[in-house]
């Protein structure tokens, strides 16, 4: 709820009209993506203020975005083989 009371004056009312409407799951998959994003955002900012010197924090985000595209798509092959080496290993473990 404190997340609600932060950022709307009065979130019961606005609850129950996202319950009557039918959209309650969604707004809290939002609210949830929003809170991350903002943590991410805070983090950068806090890393930007100490660490960078030569650029605009815009700069620097797109080049934070632009080096996570690069280096962090997994393709599904790779996901496979790592599911399937995790797989291995738990086979090798006895219980009891």
């Amino acid at each position: 709820m404190d997340l609600l009371h932060k950022r709307y004056a009065s979130p019961f009312s606005f609850l129950d009209s996202l319950i009557f409407t039918g959209q309650f799951a969604s707004f809290v998959v939002f609210l949830l993506n929003k809170v991350e994003e903002e943590k991410s955002d805070s983090m950068a900012w806090e890393f930007f203020l100490h660490k960078v010197y030569d650029k605009s924090f815009s700069e620097f985000k797109e080049e934070l975005s632009a080096r996570a595209e690069k280096t962090g798509v997994m393709d599904e092959a790779k996901k496979e083989e790592i599911i399937a080496r995790s797989e291995d290993i738990l086979k090798g473990f006895c219980l009891g």
